[in-house]
């Protein structure tokens, strides 16, 4: 293999169950990187179809790096295992589902070095399903800090098995927890109190929907909203001033003058980002996100967010008709 002293190491991090008849093409897409200074560890999660014979054919002949099998965790605790394993600062994610693009690794590299105050980066992803077939428009997210704080109000801005991360960051701030289905969520949440997060433009990850995976078997089971809830509600005092009591009534569209959570959200992070509270209430993330957690009841609330919405759109119309492109 190729490689560039002077290009940081990166290992890949992949936990693993069952990841047949998936798994080739995701080994394949790790091994099509133009970016050559990596090395990857598996954790497999007590495979039985074949998952681990498929893994030795790979590793280490074609793919540097090793297996960790026989110690079945969670996926939050095998990713915690793995990073604690990782002998490089610079780690990135995948499933063994989805598919990298070949520049994934190079651009994101290149990013990280380039923005050093960044801990996390993630991407924009395909969407696609059993079969490869793309299934809908591509998934983008919110690409600066601020704005990925904002999001984070209504859903996960971070797309998990898009991102590239300093190991070192993410054992400061006590690593993956043992959280079914909300471990990266919680992660982010964590992160974000102390460093920066972004999302680059680039699409450069196939992500798969299908039956079998946790996410969507979490979804079908109705177990992700009551999860993603308590999860903001336990770093909501810590990263948006806001109380418990205060984070699970908005999350859950409950607050009866939701306003006035949204006024305590926009004054602590004014203060956090050297910014005021009507600074923060004139950017277009946190309207959008501060729209869809007012409840319908909430009519005071609802009718003085549309006036805000249409004042914003009126005196920043570059931000509604374009994304920003500096972080």
């Amino acid at each position: 293999m190729d490689t560039n002293i002077n290009q940081p190491w990166v290992t890949w991090l992949m936990p693993v169950k069952n990841g047949m008849p998936y798994l080739p093409e995701t080994l394949a897409s790790i091994e099509a990187q133009t970016y050559k200074n990596w090395q990857i560890l598996v954790w497999d999660n007590g495979s039985n179809d074949g998952t681990l014979a498929e893994l030795h054919k790979w590793i280490p002949s074609r793919l540097p790096g090793k297996i960790i099998e026989g110690k079945p965790l969670s996926v939050g605790g095998a990713c915690a295992e793995l990073v604690k394993q990782c002998e490089t600062d610079l780690a990135a994610r995948i499933d063994a589902d989805d598919v990298n693009l070949p520049e994934r690794l190079e651009k994101q590299v290149a990013f990280l070095q380039a923005h050093p105050d960044i801990a996390v980066v993630g991407s924009g992803v395909f969407t696609i399903d059993e079969e490869g077939n793309t299934l809908e428009k591509p998934n983008k997210f919110p690409l600066h800090h601020k704005d990925i704080v904002y999001h984070l109000l209504v859903d996960n801005a971070i797309n998990h098995p898009t991102v590239v991360f300093r190991c070192s960051v993410i054992l400061e701030v006590g690593n993956y927890r043992d959280i079914l289905y909300m471990e990266d969520l919680d992660l982010w949440l964590r992160v974000a109190q102390s460093y920066k997060l972004a999302n680059i433009p680039e699409l450069l990850v196939k992500y798969r929907i299908h039956s079998r995976s946790s996410t969507q078997m979490a979804i079908a089971q109705n177990k992700l909203f009551d999860q993603t809830n308590n999860c903001w509600a336990e770093y909501a005092q810590s990263l948006y001033g806001l109380s418990r009591r205060d984070a699970e009534q908005l999350r859950s569209k409950k607050h009866p003058l939701a306003l006035i959570a949204l006024f305590k959200i926009a004054n602590y992070l004014g203060h956090s980002h050297g910014d005021n509270w009507w600074g923060i209430w004139q950017e277009k993330h946190f309207i959008i996100s501060g729209r869809a957690v007012i409840a319908n009841k909430d009519i005071i609330s609802r009718i003085l967010w549309a006036i805000l919405w249409y004042w914003s759109q009126k005196q920043n119309p570059l931000m509604y008709g374009q994304n920003r492109d500096k972080i």
